[in-house]
């Protein structure tokens, strides 16, 4: 493969995933790495189309230019990375830019030539992907567990061999151990290992952002939006296989159906975003209050639904005081107190039905609330 046949294939394939994640973008723009993403795959293709024209002239406004889009794009594609793991954008790259501009402008106005000049922009470009690698190795919290997980970091691992390999080559072309016109090992690590690396990385970091769609995707199918809890159909499906394996293993089980009191007057006094309010911070209580094992779930407006393996009814006593007495402690906008009543149903020695113990405990949180809320009853 000659020179010119490979970088038209390495032009190419950057534009197509320049194209690919402009798509993305304008799927998605409220999502700022998408964003980030394809602004930087469209400065990398520019910048390697402008070096590949140029094909080694002496021409310091198209080596700046190319040089300058690359590492800008590289800080981008970083930055995008940042932004997906929720972390704020970094002005490391931006010296790293700075630095790059200033000794490529040095070593064009001493007239370095190609070789030499690589000696100073590889390296500035490996430092970035290494603060890539580093970013997705922390995100992802060390060893990629995934299939998908692993690309983005492989395409990087490809890049920065390559950037070694390659300042390899221009020490010995420098030094006279090997021609400087194009070989096949130059053409390789110039063109066709770029192009993989560039594709492993660029297609990791899409199908990154895809797991996460469907991960919250399929989060949102069991999660209530507001409370984070399980929904009403999840709590449900939950509690069924819950009961069934209790009814089989002979095992003990609880349910708990809680209900805010007095709710509406925080929607009439301050408000339907104050409820929610409410609502957010009584699930988060609820929840932190809750072993591991138990299912907590939201079961619609401002009542819940909690599912307790293993619990007996002298255990239920506890756990309902405790629920009751976490929530009393709780006080709205640091001022004004909140309670809640809570029916507890235990699971009897009989064959019982989900329904029968919803029911039962549906019960129990209606005589809480006639004898005067704040309580508990079994």
């Amino acid at each position: 493969m000659d020179s010119l046949t490979a970088g038209i294939a390495l032009i190419l394939v950057q534009f197509c995933i320049a194209l690919v994640m402009a798509g993305v973008y304008f799927t998605a723009r409220t999502e700022t790495c998408t964003r980030y993403w394809s602004l930087a795959s469209c400065l990398i293709a520019l910048g390697i189309l402008v070096a590949i024209f140029n094909n080694r002239a002496f021409d310091p406004v198209a080596i700046l230019f190319a040089s300058a889009t690359i590492v800008t794009g590289g800080i981008l594609q970083w930055h995008g990375i940042l932004a997906f793991y929720k972390q704020p954008a970094s002005s490391i790259g931006w010296y790293i830019l700075v630095i790059m501009l200033a000794a490529m402008a040095t070593a064009l106005f001493f007239k370095a030539v190609p070789q030499q000049r690589l000696f100073i922009s590889t390296p500035l470009v490996t430092v970035v992907l290494i603060l890539s690698l580093r970013t997705i190795w922390i995100g992802q919290g060390g060893w990629p567990r995934s299939f998908v997980q692993a690309l983005a970091p492989a395409g990087i691992i490809l890049l920065l061999i390559n950037n070694c390999v390659r300042m390899v080559i221009s020490g010995m072309q420098l030094t006279g151990h090997l021609s400087l016109d194009r070989s096949i090992l130059e053409i390789l690590a110039a063109f066709v290992v770029p192009t993989a690396g560039m594709l492993l990385f660029s297609i990791g970091l899409l199908l990154l952002y895809f797991e996460r769609m469907v991960d919250e995707n399929r989060h949102l199918a069991t999660h209530d939006e507001l409370s984070r809890l399980l929904n009403r159909r999840a709590i449900d499906a939950g509690g069924e296989r819950e009961l069934e394996l209790a009814l089989r293993l002979k095992r003990h089980l609880t349910v708990a159906f809680i209900d805010i009191d007095m709710f509406k007057r925080f929607n009439d006094e301050f408000g339907h975003a104050s409820g929610d309010m409410v609502i957010t911070d009584v699930a988060a209580i609820l929840s932190e209050t809750c072993r591991n094992i138990d299912l907590v779930g939201r079961y619609g407006g401002e009542e819940f639904l909690i599912v307790l393996p293993g619990v007996n009814q002298d255990d239920a006593v506890t756990v309902g005081q405790r629920l009751v007495e976490a929530v009393h402690r709780y006080r709205f906008l640091g001022v004004h107190p909140v309670t809640i009543s809570v029916g507890l149903a235990t699971l009897p020695d009989m064959t019982c039905s989900w329904d029968q113990l919803i029911r039962r405990a549906d019960a129990a949180l209606y005589e809480a609330k006639s004898l005067g809320r704040n309580r508990y009853c079994i």
